[in-house]
């Protein structure tokens, strides 16, 4: 009985954490894009300039396949799968440093375009990259939570009763996409929005 009050309680602990952090990464986007469309509506802007590395395309595969590896971890464990949920477990950690890899490219694009632009877009280029950031290091918390899981895999920790760990580690994950896509859209209206600024 204590451990399923236990349980109880990590999971609203959980949702508070994933709500308080959806809610601060919702209010930067907001804040980008309104940044964005105030500084077109009084100044203009070249619409040459601003754009998304194509590495972030990439990193958006890479973070769906982690989610969707997860995804099918859990339904293994609830199925009492072990060797499937450690398998699965080790792809989602190998698409991670993936993503790791991808993504450090990108940023390595938004801050050489930062450095070279001096245009109105040079000011769009550092908070992007900040947001990107963000984003990052907060997958390197999905990183840590992966370790955990990989680990308690390898143990064989998970079965149909006991499988929190897995699932919260899933749930984050699927955050992090869904938060990924919204900062892709909010990126891609600011290219929209300077483009018809600047028409």
């Amino acid at each position: 009985m204590l451990l399923i009050e236990e349980d109880r309680r990590s999971r609203q602990g959980a949702w508070l954490l994933l709500a308080s952090l959806g809610a601060f990464f919702l209010s930067s986007m907001m804040l980008f894009v309104v940044y964005v469309a105030r500084r077109t509506s009084q100044t203009g802007a070249d619409a040459h300039g601003y754009s998304i590395p194509r590495s972030f395309l990439t990193s958006t595969i890479l973070l769906i396949g982690i989610s969707v590896s997860l995804h099918y971890a859990v339904m293994a464990a609830r199925r009492d799968q072990a060797a499937s949920v450690l398998r699965l477990s080790l792809l989602a950690m190998g698409l991670a440093l993936g993503f790791f890899i991808v993504q450090s490219e990108g940023m390595y694009v938004l801050i050489t375009r930062a450095l070279d632009d001096v245009s109105f877009n040079s000011s769009l280029y550092p908070f992007t990259f900040f947001l990107a950031l963000i984003h990052a290091l907060h997958v390197v918390g999905g990183m840590i939570a992966l370790v955990t899981v990989v680990s308690g895999a390898a143990k064989q920790r998970y079965d149909h009763e006991r499988h929190w760990g897995l699932q919260f580690c899933t749930l984050y994950w699927h955050f992090l996409d869904i938060v990924w896509l919204v900062m892709l859209l909010g990126f891609v209206t600011a290219i929209i929005l300077i483009q018809r600024g600047s028409a």
